[in-house]
Order: structure tokens, then sequence, then C-alpha cells
């Protein structure tokens, strides 16, 4: 699976656990308020998740992604 399925599958697990609505998650989508609608905690998850899979995090790197593209792209540029 390429670094955008994976990082695409984690969004979506994250969803299930938190009992969000599913929706489509696509490069494009923004990840906060009116995109996906990650909160506090999502972000949290998705760091967890992010940190364990690739070894960092965007967010612990003091980047913040606003959308499942910025998140890619920090992987690409790592």
């Amino acid at each position: 699976m390429s670094t955008e399925n994976d990082i695409i599958a984690m969004i979506k697990t994250i969803l299930q656990h938190q009992g969000l609505p599913e929706t489509d998650v696509e490069l494009e989508s923004e990840l906060y308020d009116d995109g996906i609608g990650l909160d506090s905690l999502c972000v949290a998850e998705l760091s967890a998740m992010l940190e364990k899979a690739y070894g960092s995090d965007p967010y612990t790197s003091k980047v913040l992604p606003r959308t499942v593209t910025d998140i890619v792209n920090f992987y690409s540029e790592v």
C-alpha cells in the first residue's frame, strides 16, 4: 500500500473509533471543521498512529497540516 493509501486508511479508522460519520477521505480533504471534522482527540490519535507507522509525525514536528495532502507531503520531504 502507498503512503497516501495508508494515511487515508488511518483517518478512516479514526473516524470509526470516534463514532464520526463515514465520509470520503481524499487528498484534497480538509482535516478539521468544515472538512473531515477531526477534533483534538482525533488529531492525537492520528499523531500516535503516524508516529508508530513512520517514526515521526507532522504534529510533533511543529507542522500543522490542513489537508491530507499536507500529511503525505510531510513524509515525502522527510
